[in-house]
């Protein structure tokens, strides 16, 4: 046993040089794009081997034929022949309309009675080209938001394998698709709504499906240096037009319409006539599923596909994904077909080097080996590509069974090299002991590796909180400085106010006098009596002064609170009282929460003097309740523009609030809690939220080091607790428990702060 696993290690050294450089040929071949079109013509054969599948009863396409126009008498139809045809539909009451025919320009006669019937018909989805020569979307369903575009990707040989979810305009908005819009209106009235699965990804889900974008990263399927602009999946496609029911437009026209087609079914109207140009090469234009005899269940034809049937497909392809499961086309992402291609390469060369070490083929030993191996390997590839195709995986087959083939082939020349020149027991030694050595280097480079990414992130941690601490000493500096400043000049305004009242008063007071004992003025003073205004000054003076002695009182305040908030006078832990710090910082915050119509709720419990530092507390106070804010005005905004009723999750602007609420806890900590009613904090953000230079904000606004330096400061300078509890759409609430006393002073009593309840 030990003999024969030491003869298969000597055979290695020929499998890993060879293997990896045939790989590598492979996948510059197919970073280069040279197998792009075979690849094409082998997803399009899976097409026509894949079972025929039923009809789509969900969708209805209404065809406009050579004898259609004819009936018409004209092209485009008139407006009053589209709204007789729409109403006509709109009697069966279908869940959505498209209307895959462009109406940028108005067609008389009865232009008036279509433009009320788009109006007063919320189902009804026209169309617009985007990319290219642009078309515009009928303007009445523009205003109404009932346009989808119309655009088809077309790979390099011309044929449209990929469908268009979204495509962006030359304004940065984006268009959803004609047939996802269709798509969205059927699945509404299910219950089904697209939900995020991951945001950074763009992968989204909906009801059963999951949408995966087909990007430069995916090389499955061909996809090489391909531009996939916008948000584009591979087509899944259904079939042709025998795949839906269909009616001709002369018989709906005519109201010659089975009864319940289109009750609550998806009505595509498209034209399918070849003079009208509205045709495409698909993968079911080419080829003839062999194994079907029966003409008239042929999913195949080599006529061109009408557009209308492409989207029809998409449709049913995103209907049929999320009700029932069936498989979305993914392709492999760039590493994966690179793995994939690198291990088919190993496989060519170590089945074709088994099958000449097992001495079977004693004559033309060369080409028999060589030849089963890449029979026995390219159908491999082929049924497991066949396969993956039937459950919605496109894979590469042609780069892998070239890389399987050469693989083979110079793993052959090697063996019967190998077999003329045998490695040395020495250099199989050296090989070896290079080998431990190797796996022994790899173990410490990760174990050193570890190591420095551990103290990098401690480092990290440190430098973050240096940075805000830093920052914030130098606001508290810069705070008390200020009012400092502030204080003295208002002081003596203030200490004025009342002296300079009772002179005017007393100046006021004479006039009256003078007026009673001389009520007869002579002329020059009965002149400025009228010029100035006597009474009305009398009267606003008095305003005045209160307006004065107003501003000045509320200065003094805000002056007081900024001192109170910096506290750069008490660096060392002192007793404090919590409810001073939480006023303070209100205050500095009142113009944010007035600005925004924030309503403040304090329920303040009794609760002792706390041993804390008092400005690094006041600063955790002020990073939540400015998060609070920032989550609140965003709530406004999306009550202002989310859905047209100025609320958002079930808030008007009016509504929102803060609540702040103290209490002591029976382990002898303060609780201070400090809820909104904002949008709240997903289950993916809420476990970041207190990592350093975490931040969900837009670049510029944020350093994310407010939550991380609050739980420093709560957890580990004050041996306290912070946490957030919160769901999507019902707010978030910080709770901060401070131990009341440090250390030895726990012994001591804890005397009450005075409390207050607004």
């Amino acid at each position: 046993m030990w003999q024969k696993l030491t003869k298969q290690i000597r055979q290695l050294p020929g499998v890993l040089v060879i293997a990896p450089s045939v790989a590598g040929l492979a996948i510059a071949g197919s970073i280069a794009g040279i197998f792009q079109l075979l690849e094409w013509a082998t997803l399009d054969r899976f097409f026509s081997l894949r079972p025929t599948e039923p009809i789509d009863e969900r969708i209805v396409i209404v065809t406009v034929g050579e004898s259609d126009i004819t009936r018409l008498g004209q092209w485009p139809m008139s407006d009053g022949a589209m709204a007789q045809i729409l109403q006509n539909i709109q009697a069966q009451q279908p869940l959505g309309v498209g209307i895959d025919i462009y109406r940028d320009l108005p067609v008389p006669p009865g232009h008036d009675e279509l433009v009320a019937f788009f109006k007063s018909t919320p189902n009804i989805i026209g169309i617009e080209k985007v990319g290219g020569k642009k078309i515009a979307p009928s303007p009445t369903l523009k205003q109404l938001g009932q346009v989808g575009a119309s655009d088809l990707v077309m790979d390099a040989d011309g044929k449209v394998r990929r469908g268009l979810i979204l495509i962006g305009t030359e304004e940065g908005e984006l268009r959803e698709g004609l047939a996802v819009k269709l798509a969205f209106l059927y699945l509404k009235n299910q219950g089904i709504t697209l939900k995020e699965i991951n945001g950074a990804k763009n992968i989204y889900g909906l009801g059963k499906a999951k949408f995966v974008p087909l990007t430069k990263e995916h090389e499955g399927g061909g996809y090489v240096g391909t531009d996939t602009a916008g948000y584009q999946i591979l087509m899944n496609y259904r079939g042709g037009l025998e795949r839906f029911h269909h009616i001709s437009l002369t018989d709906v026209l005519e109201n010659r319409i089975p009864a319940g087609l289109f009750r609550d079914r998806i009505v595509y109207i498209g034209a399918t006539a070849p003079s009208l140009n509205d045709l495409f090469q698909t993968p079911l234009n080419i080829y003839f599923n062999p194994l079907d005899t029966n003409r008239k269940t042929q999913k195949f034809t080599t006529e061109l596909t009408p557009g209308v049937v492409i989207h029809a497909n998409l449709t049913s392809q995103i209907l049929s994904a999320a009700l029932e499961g069936r498989p979305m086309l993914q392709a492999w992402r760039k590493k994966t077909n690179w793995a994939w291609i690198v291990a088919w390469s190993f496989i060519g060369a170590g089945l074709c080097w088994q099958l000449l070490e097992t001495k079977q083929f004693k004559n033309n030993t060369f080409y028999k080996g060589t030849a089963t191996s890449i029979i026995i390997s390219g159908s491999t590839i082929f049924g497991i590509s066949y396969m993956a195709f039937t459950q919605g995986l496109v894979i590469p087959v042609f780069s892998p069974i070239v890389a399987m083939t050469a693989s083979a082939i110079l793993i052959t020349n090697y063996h019967n090299q190998w077999q003329l020149k045998k490695t040395n027991e020495a250099l199989e030694k050296a090989n070896d002991t290079l080998e431990e050595y190797a796996k022994q280097l790899e173990l410490k480079v990760e174990e050193r590796t570890r190591e420095i990414k551990s103290a990098l992130e401690n480092l990290k941690s440190t430098q973050a909180q240096l940075i805000h601490a830093e920052k914030m000493s130098s606001l508290g500096q810069m705070v008390a400085g200020v009012a400092h400043e502030i204080n003295n000049p208002i002081s003596f305004i203030y200490g004025n106010l009342t002296p300079a009242a009772d002179y005017i008063n007393d100046l006021l007071n004479l006039i009256t006098l003078y007026r009673e004992h001389y009520p007869d003025p002579v002329p020059e003073i009965k002149n400025e009596i009228e010029s100035i205004d006597l009474e009305f000054l009398i009267e606003d003076l008095q305003k005045l002064l209160g307006s004065m002695k107003s501003g000045a009182t509320r200065i003094r305040n805000i002056v007081l609170s900024l001192r109170n908030f910096s506290r750069l006078d008490e660096s060392e832990m002192k007793e404090v009282n919590i409810h001073e710090g939480i006023e303070s910082t209100l205050v500095i915050l009142h113009p944010r929460l007035e600005e925004k119509g924030i309503k403040l709720l304090q329920e303040y419990g009794k609760i002792p003097l706390v041993s804390c530092y008092a400005s690094q507390i006041n600063q955790v106070f002020m990073n939540i309740l400015n998060n609070a804010v920032s989550a609140l005005s965003e709530q406004i905004k999306m009550a202002e523009i989310g859905n047209g009723n100025g609320k958002y999750n079930g808030c008007t602007k009016q509504d929102l609030t803060i609540t702040i609420r103290t209490a002591v806890t029976e382990d002898n900590f303060v609780k201070i809690s400090i809820a909104d009613n904002g949008p709240g904090i997903s289950e993916t953000v809420l476990p970041k939220i207190f990592d350093p230079f975490f931040t969900t904000k837009p670049v510029g606004a944020g350093t994310g080091l407010g939550l991380s330096t609050s739980y420093f400061i709560v957890v580990d300078r004050h041996g306290g607790k912070l946490r957030c509890v919160s769901e999507p759409g019902k707010g978030a609430e910080f709770i901060v428990e401070i131990p009341i006393y440090q250390g030895a002073e726990k012994l001591k009593p804890a005397p009450l702060s005075p409390t207050g309840t607004t």
